[in-house]
């Protein structure tokens, strides 16, 4: 909102007046991607390919104040390219009932890659505006770089005065919340003179202080001011608060030619530079592109396929390193932190599949070592600490993320690694083992059966976990399947680690065989395939749902359910849940089945099980898929089988790729889809277990099914981002 200060106050009066309008249509939230930047911290920086903020998420630099958890310290930058009497906004946001600044007006492409860069053509001038946050800082670089497209005698007299005017908006709150103007804000700004200028400004104690510095000529005009309503349609949309000011401490006037680039950096450390170094911040530009294509061609990618690599490189992004230097997984973005369930399920396709083994192996030690009473945390702070022990389920997702991180090791013939990390894992398995059967973890209890019953009615605690006005939307206390599956698993793993280390068995054979004949007996239905949740009949009997949980009896390392069931199950999920973006959570044929994930939040969570497509399931869909494949026939039947069955799979999940990967987060997975067509992505714009489990989906099929597999990949054309 600011060509001048005086521009800007009046526009601010034009968006209040228009606030109180109600005749004039609001503004559609905008139907652009968004991109994505983040840096390894818990840091990112992310908006709409518009250039325009839709989400309270949005924000050039949101950064990971570790116990402080994320905070979107610059929101954005006004920006104006002003060349003789000329002026044209570069930049857009939402006010009541219009968008200005009218950037998009003169906005003309977008590009991700290698870092998110706009092009605006104004007047005779071509504008660039690439946003790179650097790696392991706190810090976000701008760079601007204007081209004349006419001839030099024509352009003289407003190139000798083409001027770039930046306004830094600032939020400083946390990203969960919005902000208004208050008076606490302190909005004294001091000067910063090093080998780049610039101004500092610490709007509260509570939080650090932001540097803006620039690499050419400029002036900084203090005039400290607030922008009014700024909005988020995206969270109007979704029925939250979405309105909130943001503060504007001046202006920075940066001169200019053209073919001149310029950078201006917003950090939460002041850029010194090295002596020899005049130009700090095009070292620091420099340097981090190298680092990306040196990433980029990684030796671990060498025979991965296309998707493979594409995949394996957009996933480093939710591996981060806490202050103390622990390593995490983050959910997903925007609004996720680290979470027991979904980092475990993740871990794998995104750190030691993805060729990143020594990631996957911190997050296991770290996460053995912040066990309590052998229980996995579920929860984790945005500094690392572990926030909470309330799941029951994470600690045996932790058994199966060791399994296939000993099974990679192994297939590496890295043995010495291997015995090393069964050093770490096996005594945290038998812990686990030992504390759900002596009752530790919450709201589960060994029956006399040995399955594992958890809960009660008021309770969420597996997966499905949503719930609306307090109540559960899915009701899985008693006996979930997925949960005897892990259970089983669970057990398995850690007898037969036991034998191979000669240590004292805590689940025998004999037992494990009973426990499998339980299992059939109360879970396989008349058609093969499982019940989802078991429950006597004085309390309503066994749940008939047609979900996707009963893959995991089949999909796991050591499958509970009965071979002779192996096929039935994955028939059923195949016929009522598989989609092109992943498997329902709920059969159509259900009365409870929602096709649409839509509306306000309570809408959204009662469709978040019952029916909305999440593409973590593809993981152990394939596993199944696969074993299913592989039984009662000859070895050259089962190539034949696996192959047909890889073809139809890869045929059916292609939009995944040539469609989503350019429609959502840019280059990303959405953490969830509409159960019908068109299967609209929704959710987080990025998933860590999402690209984790498709990534691993396509490694399994890789691996079984070659020849169908690399004809797929051969054809597949990913979409330019």
């Amino acid at each position: 909102m600011r060509s001048d200060k005086a521009t800007n106050k009046e526009a601010n009066k034009d968006a209040n007046r228009a606030a109180g309008k109600t005749a004039k249509k609001q503004p559609a939230p905008s139907s652009a991607c968004e991109w994505l930047e983040t840096n390894g911290l818990g840091d990112y920086a992310s908006a709409t390919t518009e250039g325009i903020n839709t989400r309270r998420y949005h924000g050039l630099l949101v950064a990971n104040l570790g116990e402080m958890d994320r905070h979107v310290l610059l929101s954005g930058t006004e920006d104006w390219l002003v060349a003789g009497s000329r002026t044209w906004p570069l930049s857009s946001r939402h006010h009541p009932f219009t968008i200005y600044p009218e950037g998009v007006r003169q906005l003309s492409g977008f590009s991700s890659s290698p870092c998110p860069t706009f092009t605006y053509k104004a007047g005779n001038f071509v504008v660039t505006k690439s946003i790179l946050l650097l790696h392991g800082q706190h810090t976000v670089l701008m760079r601007y770089h204007v081209e004349s497209t006419a001839a030099k005698a024509a352009t003289k007299a407003a190139t000798d005065s083409l001027t770039l005017r930046i306004s830094p908006l600032l939020a400083f709150r946390s990203f969960h919340a919005l902000t208004h103007a208050n008076m606490d804000l302190q909005v004294k700004t001091y000067p910063v003179n090093s080998a780049a200028n610039g101004f500092k400004i610490q709007p509260y104690n509570t939080l650090p202080a932001l540097y803006m510095q620039v690499s050419g000529l400029f002036d900084f005009l203090p005039s400290p001011e607030w922008v009014n309503v700024v909005e988020y349609p995206v969270e109007q949309a979704r029925g939250f608060d979405y309105s909130e000011d943001l503060f504007s401490p001046g202006l920075l006037e940066i001169h200019l030619l053209p073919g001149e680039d310029i950078i201006v950096s917003a950090s939460t450390s002041e850029i010194k530079g090295a002596p020899e170094t005049s130009q700090p911040l095009e070292a620091m530009w420099a340097a981090e592109i190298e680092r990306r294509n040196t990433a980029a061609h990684a030796k671990a990618y060498a025979k991965f396929s296309e998707p493979e690599k594409f995949l394996a490189r957009s996933s480093a992004c939710f591996t981060t390193r806490t202050p103390c230097s622990r390593a995490m997984v983050i959910a997903g973005y925007h609004w996720f932190g680290s979470w027991g369930r979904d980092t475990l399920i993740a871990l794998p396709g995104v750190t030691f599949l993805a060729g990143r083994i020594e990631e996957g192996i911190d997050v296991l030690t770290c996460m053995a070592q912040n066990a309590s009473d052998g229980i996995i945390p579920n929860t984790y702070t945005g500094g690392g600490r572990p926030g909470g022990y309330n799941s029951v389920d994470a600690s045996l997702w932790y058994a199966w993320a060791c399994q296939l991180l000993l099974e990679k090791l192994r297939k590496k013939k890295l043995t010495k690694e291997a015995a090393a990390f069964q050093d770490i894992c096996a005594p945290a398995i038998y812990a686990i083992i030992d504390a759900y059967r002596k009752g530790r973890v919450p709201f589960a209890r060994v029956a006399s059966s040995n399955m594992l019953e958890v809960g009660t009615p008021g309770t969420q605690l597996t997966w499905m976990d949503a719930q609306v006005n307090g109540k559960p939307v899915t009701p899985r206390n008693g006996y979930p399947v997925e949960i005897q599956a892990l259970w089983y698993n669970t057990l398995a793993f850690g007898h037969e680690l036991a034998r191979k280390r000669g240590d004292a068995d805590p689940y025998p054979a004999s037992s494990l065989r009973a426990l499998r004949s339980v299992f059939e007996a109360k879970f396989v239905k008349e058609d093969g395939s499982l019940y989802d949740v078991w429950l006597h009949s004085n309390e309503g009997g066994p749940d008939a749902a047609v979900r996707p949980n009963q893959l995991l009896c089949v999909s796991m390392p050591y499958p509970i359910a009965p071979e002779s069931s192996w096929k039935a199950i994955v028939d059923r999920v195949t016929e009522d849940l598989l989609t092109p973006y992943g498997l329902r959570t709920l059969s159509p044929s259900h009365p409870s089945f929602a096709p649409q994930y839509a509306g306000d939040a309570a809408s959204r969570d009662g469709a978040y099980h019952q029916g909305t497509v999440w593409p973590w399931l593809l993981g152990p869909y394939t596993d199944a898929l696969v074993k299913s494949c592989r039984l009662n026939s000859s070895d050259k039947e089962k190539q034949q089988v696996l192959d047909k069955a890889a073809r139809k799979l890869l045929k059916t999940v292609t939009p995944l790729f040539t469609r989503h990967l350019a429609e959502a987060g840019m280059g990303h997975i959405s953490e969830i889809f509409s159960a019908t067509e068109p299967y609209a992505p929704d959710g987080t714009i990025a998933q860590a277990w999402s690209e984790g489990e498709v990534l691993r989906m396509l490694q399994i099929l890789k691996k079984n099914a070659p020849d169908a597999y690399n004809e797929w990949a051969g054809r597949l054309r990913l979409p330019c981002l």
